[in-house]
């Protein structure tokens, strides 16, 4: 007898090995979804090692429909361990399966009851009927525990199931709600409802509704409750409501009385939106707070530029240009004033063809005591630029090549270079401005890498593609008449290369300058012709996404909107991978049936 006994104690390693190879084999065809292979060796393992191999097992014969044996399978496990919870729920997953629906809800109760409420219980027996699409019993779980247990958030948790069950409502309503009862889930939440938002598509607008709906009944309900409104606000950018944002903003901002931090932060969203009205708005507001307010001098500036923008007649230009000197008489000429003087020596050049006035103006910013580094290169740019309008390239060289020296691995130093690029593509240098363009392809600023790259695919598509140089140094001449804001030259030496070299690959950019002249010299009629021309003929090349936003955007000017709308919509279909297709989103939920503000 001991022999027979020492002899199975020697065997007990081997046998043990073997059964964990055949657990390993069933388990690898349980990952490969070859149920009755896993089942098979399931089945006639022993059954005092059936909590290791019980979670397979009991998932094969449920996606075998073996219900019967699935049953059979957790009843051994509860004789075991009748208080363990989670053989309770697959016990009631079972019965849900073959339709015994009394005694699941019988045993589903009698599980809610036992609960301890631990964050981590909940997630676990949760996600088993989750498993399983039985949302409501998970739900049920979550509502349970809550009431047991208020430390932990349920709320993210429960919204989630919300989403399973259809129910937008309440999904919004128990994101709000984890931020009101857990404020740094605030920015877990905005992510969740960014993906709701952007998840419904371009003809459905009741994402954003219900998210509004819910916000606005909450704040009502948690007056107190600041980041329910920074929400609220956050929404209305989200969805191109600029107006309703501005309201909240200035309304937030006086209960939380933060110097108008928020407003002044909305004001300089609505410059990249170009929604320079509203801004103005923005920028009047911090304006009419207090003149030792830090965004004062920053607000006058962004104030003027968005007035620049709205230009429709000379009265405006002589309002602007009293305004300047308002405010510069008002501050004064010092060190924190010299981006208002440059701003002011850029509306003098370019707006009212005051050169020489520009340049004193410029000279004189330069020359201000302890003026920053910065501000400095800033002026010189400008300066640089009026010099070219005035046709002194050399003059306007130096200074982009002080710039870019004091500057030679920042944005600023990379802007200075890319306007070097462009004097020397103006003047027929084309191989000297590629080289340039080249290094600012990897520009830090995504502003300048883009224009870069934009002049450098000009040349390489339009040079050299004949023997002849003429159309493309042609071209940039008329570029470079643009930039001084002669039409009439630009247009000229445009009609040369469409006359003499007709099928040129240059056409489409010819027509897209065309059109963008006709927009700044308020002939909408033919910038539109110009625009449907390149969409019409041109289709495929690189301008045509451009070529439908810019006609788009026109469209609203002029009022035109299901135009408009129609245009942002085939922007989104068609040009899924353009620049444009988020903006042009925006602006087509701004448009459609609930269209909350309009572009200008």
């Amino acid at each position: 007898m001991l022999k027979f006994i020492t002899i199975l104690f020697l065997l007990l390693p081997i046998l043990s090995f073997s059964q964990n190879k055949e657990y390993k084999i069933a388990y690898q065809h349980y990952i490969n979804g070859e149920y009755e292979k896993a089942i098979s060796i399931y089945k006639d393992s022993p059954k005092s090692s059936l909590s290791s191999y019980y979670s397979p097992y009991y998932t094969s014969l449920l996606y075998l429909k073996k219900y019967n044996d699935a049953k059979k399978l957790v009843n051994i496990m509860l004789r075991k361990q009748m208080q363990n919870l989670g053989y309770q729920v697959d016990l009631v997953i079972v019965l849900e399966k073959v339709g015994n629906q009394r005694e699941a809800t019988k045993k589903h109760l009698e599980i809610i009851k036992n609960i301890n409420g631990t964050y981590n219980q909940s997630r676990y027996l949760s996600n088993k009927y989750i498993n399983h699409e039985m949302y409501k019993k998970a739900l049920s779980i979550y509502e349970k525990s809550e009431k047991i247990n208020d430390k932990d958030n349920f709320n993210i948790c429960k919204a989630e199931l919300y989403s399973y069950l259809d129910d937008n409502n309440m999904m919004i309503k128990e994101y709000i709600n984890s931020i009101i009862k857990y404020p740094k889930t605030k920015k877990q939440v905005i992510s969740k409802i960014q993906k709701f938002l952007d998840n419904d598509g371009i003809e459905n607008f009741e994402n954003y509704k219900v998210t509004k709906n819910q916000l606005l009944l909450s704040i009502n309900q948690n007056i107190n409750n600041l980041q329910l409104t920074e929400i609220l606000i956050w929404l209305y950018m989200q969805s191109a409501d600029f107006k309703m944002a501005l309201v909240q903003a200035k309304a937030l901002d006086k209960r939380g009385k933060n110097d108008g931090k928020i407003v002044y932060d909305i004001g300089e969203s609505l410059l990249d939106y170009q929604e320079y009205d509203i801004a103005i708005d923005a920028f009047n507001y911090i304006l009419s707070l207090n003149k030792k307010n830090q965004m004062y001098i920053s607000s006058c500036i962004n104030k003027l530029y968005s007035m620049t923008k709205l230009i429709s007649s000379k009265k405006d230009l002589y309002k602007i240009d009293d305004l300047y000197l308002q405010f510069i008489n008002e501050l004064g000429k010092n060190n924190k004033t010299v981006l208002l003087l440059s701003n002011y020596a850029n509306f003098k050049a370019f707006h009212l063809n005051q050169l020489n006035e520009a340049s004193i103006l410029l000279e004189d910013a330069i020359k201000i005591n302890q003026i920053s580094s910065i501000d400095l290169a800033e002026c010189k740019l400008e300066y640089a630029d009026i010099q070219l309008l005035l046709g002194n390239i050399w003059e306007s060289l130096l200074f982009y090549s002080q710039v870019e020296k004091d500057f030679r691995e920042s944005p600023i130093g990379h802007e200075a270079k890319l306007r070097r690029a462009k004097i020397a593509y103006f003047q027929g240098d084309f191989s000297w401005a590629q080289a340039q363009l080249q290094v600012l392809k990897a520009s830090t600023s995504k502003l300048i890498a883009n224009d870069a790259m934009k002049l450098s695919l000009l040349i390489t598509d339009n040079y050299n593609l004949d023997t002849a140089e003429y159309p493309m140094k042609t071209f940039a001449k008329a570029d470079l008449f643009i930039f001084q804001n002669n039409f009439t030259h630009a247009f000229l030496k445009f009609d040369s290369i469409l006359n003499n070299f007709p099928g040129h690959s240059l056409e489409d950019e010819i027509y897209m300058r065309k059109a963008d002249i006709y927009y700044r010299s308020d002939s909408f009629n033919l910038a539109l012709e110009m625009y449907e021309k390149v969409i019409q003929d041109y289709s495929f090349d690189i301008l045509a996404d451009d070529a439908i936003f810019k006609k788009a955007k026109l469209f609203e000017k002029i009022n035109d909107l299901e135009n408009a709308k129609n245009l942002y919509e085939k922007l989104i279909l068609e040009y899924s991978n353009s620049i444009y297709t988020a903006e042009a989103r925006i602006r087509f939920r701004s448009i459609r049936g609930d269209k909350m503000n309009s572009y200008k």
